[in-house]
């Protein structure tokens, strides 16, 4: 069963060089792992947003998500990583579209 991690980082607007740097290296390690699908980084519009980052993945399967966090991946995100983050792993129970199915053709078009 396909699986999401979502992933809120707390970085200053100051930091967005060095966060968007660090956060390249672990997701092109990451994007190569077995049972990678995708992803998504998000930065929020507003400026008191908590979380300014949140990257949502998609992986086939909570194993081989688990099994990705290995010693490659804990190489990059050492002890000293500079960015607090609270990461959690969801299963999808409801989705949603547009009328229309392809969120730009209007209701009863």
């Amino acid at each position: 069963m396909a699986v999401t991690f979502i992933n809120c980082f707390l970085v200053s607007p100051e930091a967005d060089a060095d966060f968007l740097a660090r956060w390249r290296k672990v997701s092109d390690y990451m994007a190569g792992q077995r049972g990678y699908l995708s992803h998504a980084l998000h930065r929020s519009l507003g400026a008191d947003a908590r979380y300014r980052f949140v990257n949502v993945v998609q992986w086939s399967n909570a194993a081989e998500f688990e099994a990705a966090h290995d010693d490659g991946f804990r190489a990059l995100v050492t002890a000293d990583y500079p960015y607090s983050f609270v990461p959690a792993l969801f299963e999808v129970i409801d989705t949603g579209a547009a009328a229309g199915g392809d969120g730009c053709t209007p209701a009863g078009a």
